[in-house]
């Protein structure tokens, strides 16, 4: 499990339909062209992974950053059906901010080809937090003197997430892609840009 989904705002997100995010022309004459972010906004899932199913909602504001709000979803049932038993998200939420665009190398698959694509590069800035874990299956308990939530599955099966207490503020860079209704989290490796993160589009 992860400790916080908060670490997945340090990739990079990219831009779909043909490269750039950027919006064209409004077709007012005014030349307005909407926040290079905004193409981002949306609640994306990424694939269940043992139990948990992680989701981020990223919300376009007004001075052209997007807020990332981040969540994690823990299920009796190893492929996530069923109604959640417990429910991870920190206390304050992340902010992106647009750096530019720049034609990238890109791997999307740990296979596949290296390609040449359109980047949005950003900044993310993660402000101090607390990760909050709350439901009715979650025991918040202190072993071998470490505070920790466990999340029991069965009667013989449960996970726990270590409580660090309040995490300071942090700023990383990255850079983003969407292809249609899929979303890559993008990190820097040896020259080129492959995916941290994969999610869809809900």
């Amino acid at each position: 499990m992860k400790k916080t989904l908060t670490i997945l705002v340090s990739s990079t997100l990219l831009a779909a339909c043909g490269g750039g995010s950027s919006s064209p022309d409004t077709g007012t004459g005014t030349g307005t062209v909407t926040a290079p972010l905004s193409v981002y906004a949306g609640t994306w899932q990424a694939p269940c992974d043992d139990h948990e199913l992680d989701s981020v909602t990223l919300s376009a504001k007004a001075d052209g950053t997007l807020e990332v709000v981040t969540k994690a979803e823990y299920f009796v049932a190893s492929n996530c059906s069923g109604t959640p038993l417990a429910t991870q998200t920190t206390s304050a939420n992340a902010s992106i901010t647009f750096t530019g665009s720049a034609d990238s190398p890109i791997k999307l698959t740990t296979s596949g080809a290296t390609t040449t694509v359109k980047l949005d590069k950003v900044n993310v800035a993660i402000p101090s937090y607390k990760t909050l874990i709350t439901g009715s299956a979650v025991q918040y308990l202190t072993e071998l003197g470490q505070a920790k939530w466990c999340i029991n599955f069965s009667s013989s099966s449960r996970s726990c997430i270590l409580d660090t207490g309040t995490e300071p503020a942090s700023a990383t860079s990255g850079a983003m892609y969407i292809n249609g209704n899929t979303l890559y989290l993008l990190s820097l490796a040896n020259g080129t840009w492959v995916p941290d993160e994969i999610y869809t589009r809900k």
